[in-house]
């Protein structure tokens, strides 16, 4: 069963890498700390959910996925998940 600390947490994607130690003895714990971190941001990516946004992207990219709500933004065919395509939305 399921439980809330099971839940995908939203998280920022861009990764940077935190201060180096200044200790050599630190480096290893260091190392793991940021490997986990890394693996965070790509689990949060492979298992995400998409929200229902209300307003079309100001600057989309080729490969974007949103879920129109089809109210306040309709890109076409109601409510539903869209592929932008380069210059269009494609409903899924």
């Amino acid at each position: 069963m399921a439980t809330f600390e099971d839940r995908v947490q939203k998280s920022v994607t861009l990764y940077e890498p935190g201060p180096i130690p200044e200790q050599t003895e630190d480096l290893g714990t260091y190392l793991v700390t940021e490997l986990k971190r890394l693996g965070n941001i790509i689990y949060n990516q492979a298992a995400f959910r998409l929200e229902r946004v209300h307003v079309e992207p100001q600057r989309p990219r080729t490969g974007d996925i949103r879920y129109a709500d089809g109210t306040d933004w309709n890109p076409g065919s109601g409510e539903g998940v869209y592929l932008y395509k380069g210059n269009v939305w494609s409903k899924l």
